[in-house]
């Protein structure tokens, strides 16, 4: 199937958003019976339309939005910044405004409202209009016959809708936030009138905690922190990098889905590599930035960038060629991501498109390391001389994220878990009693628990198998240290001390992962185990263990 017919619902000159350009789709928060009503800059009057608040504030604060449009060559977000800025300004007593482009151009502090319901703000693209039409009356009369090429006109059509997509865009942002803030205020009301536990109806609604953990789930990835960790793990983002330059040919004049596209970089990526288009949809409020940082580096003609959950969003068009996602948590299914990724692809993904990253597998092996018990557990029996080892559950109740040594790892790993992304399922993803085997490569004087980590590869089509990919990194504890570092899962023998394996011995059992009760995105994890000694006596006794773990 070629690119065209693919995509036929895609122009090949002019990207017009058809989601969002009918206005039968658009849910205004007010009634559309009531015409918008322009607050002056003081906030003490109110005009009916866009021209008398632009004369109000060019006359009573020298304001001149429009010969600032044209002055600084402001575009959607300067423009909106501009408008914020001046607002704060007059609003702290500063009727006349110093307007230089660094006052408010730099960072994004006014790409923030300053005042609640701003019609200005929703009426942005009126306001362009009316720059463009007070620009063409301030040009020289002439009888000369003005020469505009084909590629001018393409420009300009490609200007005016690029600035109407994201006038539609802030437009339904700034409805979205105060929807979200209403709802936020309804259910802080409501909860403090009464303590009745909400919980789901029978038919898949998630309660209100899930709904509240959710808030708190995405709104922790709209801090750079998070993102500086992650882009500077260089094993991670230099994979996704290398694979998409290194085949080029898979992107080129492809359409692309970024999956929880963060601050974009993917999206970047394969903007460079020749797509045709990158859809990046990020429901948290990196997408901001996300959607300055496409601006700012030259790709707005080719990422869009949407915000909402993918399985709420409505893209622009109905299949797209390639999806790429860094959906990966700790322990590779931590958070759930995983979820999202596959109903994008059962729902948008074309007919033999393409999965990036194609496969992962996720990681058993043994952990001892007396050093660390030592250091980060029986640190607590004696603390400054005072007894705290009732500290010591949570080292066992919990999976840890630590860096783990490779010397502490006394077996080769195994997999237990096999996620081909073309084909896996949802409900696949939660691993009831798969059994493993750990060999020990040496004797050790004690056994204190279980790690797990995950490798990840990139395969240039759907068929081929993930141990011929053309590219993978590990995040497991004999390769270079990775964000993700390593879950470790701690054993409480209960005062018992842990049992030595020698060379040759097995820890075979069956291992459960699947998603907590409490919360979907957080992990339970479940093994059972026995040791298998190499030369056992006829005589022994063989024990049976069994641990749970809460990763969250």
């Amino acid at each position: 199937m070629s690119d065209k017919d693919s995509h036929s619902d895609i122009s090949d000159d002019v990207y017009e958003p058809n989601a969002l350009d009918e206005e039968d789709d658009w849910q205004d928060v007010e009634p559309d019976n009531v015409s918008p009503s322009f607050v002056s800059l003081s906030g003490s009057t109110k005009f009916p339309t866009l021209e008398a608040f632009l004369e109000d504030a060019r006359e009573n604060h020298g304001v001149d939005l429009v010969e600032m449009q044209r002055r600084f060559s402001l575009e959607t977000f300067g423009m909106i910044k501009l408008i914020n800025f001046v607002r704060s300004q007059v609003l702290q007593g500063l009727f006349h405004p110093d307007i230089s482009p660094e006052n408010f151009l730099e960072g994004d502090a006014y790409l923030r409202p300053a005042v609640d319901e701003d019609a200005l703000l929703y009426s942005l693209d009126d306001l362009f209009d009316y720059c463009k039409k007070q620009a063409s009356s301030r040009l020289p009369n002439t009888s000369a016959k003005a020469t505009v090429s084909q590629e001018q006109v393409q420009d300009m059509i490609r200007e005016r809708n690029y600035l109407r997509e994201q006038a539609v865009y802030y437009r339904s942002a700034l409805q979205k936030t105060y929807l979200e803030k209403m709802e936020l205020q309804e259910h802080n009301l409501s909860s403090s009138g009464q303590q009745d536990i909400q919980v789901s109806d029978g038919n898949g609604d998630p309660s209100s905690s899930e709904n509240e953990n959710d808030v708190h789930y995405f709104s922790s990835y709209a801090f750079n922190d998070i993102h500086e960790t992650m882009l500077q793990d260089t094993i991670r983002t230099d994979a996704y990098r290398d694979f998409i330059y290194d085949n080029k040919h898979l992107f080129a004049g492809k359409v692309v889905l970024d999956v929880g596209c963060g601050t974009g970089i993917l999206s970047l990526f394969c903007a460079k590599a020749g797509a045709a288009k990158v859809i990046a949809v990020d429901n948290s409020g990196i997408i901001d930035k996300a959607r300055e940082i496409v601006f700012r580096n030259g790709f707005g003609d080719i990422i869009q960038c949407l915000r909402g959950k993918i399985e709420e969003v409505n893209l622009p068009v109905k299949e797209v060629d390639v999806i790429v996602s860094e959906w990966m948590g700790y322990c590779l299914l931590y958070e759930a991501m995983l979820d999202s990724v596959i109903w994008a692809r059962d729902r948008y993904l074309a007919p033999g498109g393409l999965m990036v990253p194609s496969h992962a597998t996720l990681r058993l092996s043994l952990f001892a390391d007396d050093d660390y018990i030592s250091d980060k557990v029986c640190f607590w029996n004696s603390v400054y001389g005072f007894d705290m080892s009732c500290m010591q559950k949570r080292e066992y109740d919990d999976i840890l994220i630590r860096t783990v040594k490779a010397d502490a790892v006394p077996s080769d790993p195994t997999t237990f878990l096999e996620v081909p992304l073309h084909r896996i399922r949802k409900d696949q993803l939660n691993i009831s009693g798969a059994e493993f085997t750990l060999t020990a490569s040496r004797e050790i004087d004690q056994f204190h628990g279980f790690i797990i980590h995950f490798d990840i590869f990139f395969a240039t089509d759907r068929d081929t198998k993930a141990q011929d990919a053309n590219l993978y990194f590990s995040t497991g504890p004999a390769g270079p240290e990775t964000h993700w570092q390593q879950a470790l899962a701690l054993v409480d023998f209960e005062g018992l001390r842990s049992p030595t394996l020698k060379s040759g011995d097995q820890v075979q059992g069956k291992i459960t992962l699947s998603k907590a009760n409490t919360y979907h995105r957080e992990l339970d994890v479940t093994i059972d185990w026995q040791i298998i000694e190499a030369a056992p006596k006829a005589s022994d006794k063989i024990p049976k263990y069994q641990r749970k773990w809460l990763m969250h």
